[in-house]
């Protein structure tokens, strides 16, 4: 549990689907041309947020914190921790879980992370082209 309402508050008014970087990332694509894709498709699993059905290519954006990132490796909380750790970590698990299950289906799985849609849109966007130009 956190530690405060006013955290718990702030963890509440995080976004599932529609979250800013997606919303980035989703003009940019816009931007660059790229369309014919459908949102959070509730028929696969992860319920990824782009979908490209004609390429077998789903695109999560992940959130750096909440699903923890690589790339910026952000500090867990250090109150309350086996909390958090343990509900982060589960998170990774189901996102690794969830990319298996879409490759035993036949989809490509690509993730763009939060801070990818800050630091390098661009080349986000350029990966997700290639990617829908390559046949599945």
């Amino acid at each position: 549990m956190p530690k405060s309402q006013a955290v718990t508050k702030t963890m509440q008014g995080n976004k599932a689907k529609d979250s800013k970087p997606e919303l980035l990332l989703r003009k940019a694509l816009w931007k660059a041309g790229v369309r014919g894709y459908r949102l959070h498709s509730k028929d696969l699993p992860g319920k990824p947020d782009l979908v490209f059905t004609a390429k077998k290519l789903v695109v999560f954006v992940h959130g750096c914190y909440w699903h923890s990132c690589p790339i910026c490796a952000i500090a867990r909380p250090r109150h309350n921790a086996s909390y958090w750790n343990e509900k982060l970590a589960g998170n990774t698990r189901r996102d690794v879980l969830n990319a298996e299950r879409l490759a035993e289906l036949g989809w490509r799985v690509h993730t763009v992370w939060e801070c990818q849609t800050k630091s390098s849109m661009e080349e986000a966007v350029l990966q997700i082209q290639r990617l829908i130009a390559t046949s599945s």
